[in-house]
């Protein structure tokens, strides 16, 4: 029977629980951590939501000192998390768990821009010049770097 009612499904807009999806059964600590975060920022924040509501790339995030990656497929508004780096990725950040917790301390400055003139900023430069931070595909993919970043940051 139909509830004349409900109103039109497709236009619905997803709840913070449908926005992240993990692909393994099991996913690593590593994928539910991130997945938990950018559940929680884009949530929280309409600016954040908005990014995510536009991205469209994969992303993959090796962290080097535990030898353990995830791959975050953004779908413009929804979010698979994958144990390990898939194929097909637009960008990958390769760096130290602490690197990688420092992304998502990066201040969000004017026009959207991460910051990097303060302490948590030039930390990440230095690391980013000193190649303890490797960013994989970036020529070309600097807006999405930028977006990526925005959804991680808690700071701003």
């Amino acid at each position: 029977m139909h509830d004349s009612g409900a109103g039109r499904m497709a236009r619905r807009k997803l709840t913070t629980a449908e926005r992240v999806e993990y692909a393994d059964s099991e996913p690593s600590a590593f994928a539910s951590m991130l997945g938990g975060l950018i559940e929680a920022n884009v949530g929280s924040r309409p600016e954040k939501r908005k990014d995510f509501e536009a991205l469209a790339s994969r992303v993959g995030i090796w962290v080097t000192d535990i030898e353990e990656g995830v791959t975050l497929d953004f779908q413009k508004g929804r979010l698979v998390v994958h144990n390990g780096l898939g194929p097909k990725r637009d960008l990958t950040i390769r760096a130290e768990a602490g690197t990688v917790m420092n992304l998502s301390n990066l201040k969000i400055g004017l026009f959207g821009m991460p910051v990097y003139y303060d302490k948590v900023g030039r930390g990440v430069a230095a690391k980013l010049v000193q190649g303890k931070l490797r960013i994989d595909g970036l020529v070309g993919n600097l807006a999405t770097l930028n977006a990526v970043t925005r959804i991680f940051s808690v700071a701003g």
